[in-house]
């Protein structure tokens, strides 16, 4: 995956990207703006692995554009999309990655070290209270677009 220094010429637009976003929607301009200012940007291509399962996890990853394939031990179990983040629970509970992520399409991120991760609940702590909470489901979170989908295609295909 290639990391970019942080851009702070598009700061406005990834600050927009994210107040359009569930996890971040409310939070105050300066708290946004600091949010972006501290993450690097990153960017993978279509089939690059961009979390191996069964490793350790080394950063926080928010989607802002592109999508991605989330598996477990091979087997598709989720789809990523803009607004998504993924690694929350890996890092709060410090143990080795229990899914893969591969990029479908390009895909543009936000990532945070884990050292800047741990940074937020003294920034941020209306969106730290979010990430625990999140944290806390992530596992329904990632498998429920999987199951809308397939719901949808067997629908489509009595139709």
């Amino acid at each position: 995956m290639r990391t970019d220094a942080p851009r702070h010429e598009t700061d406005d637009g990834f600050a927009g990207t994210l107040r359009s976003m569930a996890l971040f929607a409310g939070l105050p301009d300066r708290e946004l703006e600091d949010l972006v200012a501290r993450c690097d940007v990153s960017h993978a291509h279509p089939g690059q692995v961009v979390q191996a399962q069964d490793v350790p996890v080394r950063f926080w990853h928010v989607v802002v554009g592109g999508h991605a394939l989330v598996q477990h031990d091979g087997t598709p179990i989720g789809l990523l999309g803009r607004g998504d983040t993924w690694s929350e629970h890996s890092l709060l509970n410090p143990r080795p990655s229990p899914i893969a992520v591969v990029a479908l399409s390009p895909l543009t991120l936000l990532t945070l070290s884990r050292r800047q991760f741990f940074e937020i609940p003294e920034e941020h702590p209306v969106l730290a209270g979010r990430l625990v909470a999140r944290s806390a489901t992530s596992a329904h979170r990632l498998a429920l677009p999987l199951f809308n989908a397939l719901v949808h295609l067997e629908r489509r295909g009595r139709g």
